[in-house]
């Protein structure tokens, strides 16, 4: 990895990272409940996340600069929830419906155990 792909991605989470949190901060700001700004933000990057793996990756529409500072960076700050998205879709459409159903499920229940397990030695139970 070069230190311009390195800076490229840096800058793009930075950006994202923001934008999460601007976001994040205008739906309490509306009063919208808790995971109201969450699912906005998950449901924004996994729609960015796809459009941009087709434009960059699928049909190099784009050049390569914009995939690290985009996709890793910009939308990496944002969510990650959209990387875990696309690799699903991608898995689905290329026709490896039990390895995306698989993938989903154990994202899912080893995150939940994860958090759990890390609530539980931060609370000290």
């Amino acid at each position: 990895m070069s230190i311009r792909e390195i800076m490229l991605i840096a800058i793009g989470g930075a950006g994202g990272t923001i934008a999460r949190a601007a976001l994040d901060r205008s739906a309490e700001v509306i009063g919208a409940p808790a995971p109201f700004g969450t699912l906005l933000i998950n449901t924004a990057g996994s729609f960015l996340a796809a459009l941009l793996v087709a434009l960059v990756i699928e049909r190099s529409m784009l050049p390569e600069d914009l995939r690290s500072f985009a996709i890793i960076g910009l939308l990496g700050g944002f969510t990650t929830f959209s990387t875990f998205a696309v690799q699903v879709a991608r898995l689905s459409t290329g026709g490896e419906l039990s390895g995306a159903a698989i993938y989903a499920l154990g994202s899912l229940v080893f995150g939940v155990l994860a958090a759990l397990a890390g609530l539980a030695i931060g609370r000290g139970v």
